[in-house]
């Protein structure tokens, strides 16, 4: 089935679908009402939930207006419950409000037309990626309040980096996923790890690194003469690691690795320095690791959480999503 089509049967739709729905069913002060979807609603249920004759009913959420900064923190994950949905043929990037969704009788879906498809095969990775951004959802780990003020100067620093073109940003562009782990999450004296996690692309292993490598004679896209390694800010390596990453983009032989290499070691060492910094009794230490996606182990998957930044906003406070006039 193709974008533009008529829905002749539920069975042929998909989990990401986007469908010419207008209307959905919702409670306003109590009396049953109708909520206007006038650029549609996704399907969030899972394909075998959606094809299966025994299930009546369909969960979906509205597509909401988005301009390229939200649509850029939803896509890194800093809006998890803004549901973004890739580029598809014509159709540009969309986003789905998740905070909206409902659950619709699949009577209703026929006869619409399906506005965008983002995949065909259940188990292609775009599927396995939005099934997965769907479940984080309703599955993000509740760190206590106490230790929010531990994140206090990485939130500020990663939200004023939100849907701008500064370094630091870029940086944050990518990395692949940040996860924190902790020895104990129920009492003080919590030992945090950030985990930043890099593609493999961007960072060799340090056993493949240059061992006679040296600052003074390495190429380094972006370097200012007499530049010193020791004496660079967070910002400053964070400029240098664009400029390379950037030029790894469109020309990979002209990057040393190494050095790529070297510069995200500063940046993780100036990332804990300078804005993981404990606060109170409730963490004793925060350390940032530095590790590829190849390497970053299941076992410490397990031992780990994601870390939306939305989630570094406690339940005292206004979310990230206050940002853009999208408050709960």
């Amino acid at each position: 089935m193709l974008a533009g089509e008529a829905i002749v049967s539920v069975g042929q739709l998909r989990q990401g679908d986007v469908v010419a729905l207008e209307w959905l069913p919702v409670l306003a002060d109590g009396t049953p009402d109708r909520r206007a979807t006038p650029s549609g609603v996704v399907i969030l249920s899972q394909t075998c939930d959606v094809v299966q004759d025994s299930k009546q009913l369909c969960l979906v959420a509205p597509i909401v207006p988005a301009d390229a900064a939200m649509l850029s923190a939803a896509r890194k994950g800093q809006l998890p419950l803004r549901l973004y949905l890739p580029p598809a043929g014509s159709i540009p990037a969309q986003l789905a409000d998740v905070e909206q969704m409902a659950s619709v009788p699949k009577s209703m879906l026929p006869d619409r037309l399906l506005i965008s498809r983002r995949t065909t095969m259940e188990q292609s990775e775009v599927a396995r990626n939005l099934a997965d951004r769907i479940g984080r959802v309703f599955t993000r780990f509740p760190f206590p309040d106490e230790v929010y003020p531990t994140f206090q100067k990485f939130r500020k620093k990663a939200q004023s980096a939100v849907g701008g073109a500064g370094a630091f940003g870029s940086v944050l562009d990518h990395v692949e996923e940040i996860r924190v782990g902790a020895d104990q999450w129920t009492k003080n004296g919590r030992r945090l790890t950030l985990h930043v996690i890099i593609p493999s692309r961007y960072l060799i292993n340090a056993e493949d690194a240059d061992p006679g490598w040296d600052w003074a004679a390495a190429q380094v896209h972006g370097r200012r003469k007499n530049e010193r390694r020791e004496s660079l800010t967070l910002d400053r390596i964070s400029e240098l690691l664009a400029a390379n990453l950037a030029a790894w983009g469109t020309n990979p032989e002209s990057v040393d690795m190494t050095t790529v290499l070297r510069l995200w070691e500063d940046w993780c060492a100036q990332l804990q320095s300078s804005v993981l910094s404990p606060v109170g009794d409730a963490v004793s230490t925060f350390e940032a690791n530095l590790v590829s996606d190849t390497d970053f182990s299941y076992a410490a998957w397990r031992a780990s959480e994601s870390l939306d930044l939305e989630v570094l906003s406690d339940s005292r406070s206004s979310s990230l999503l206050g940002l853009y006039g999208m408050g709960h």
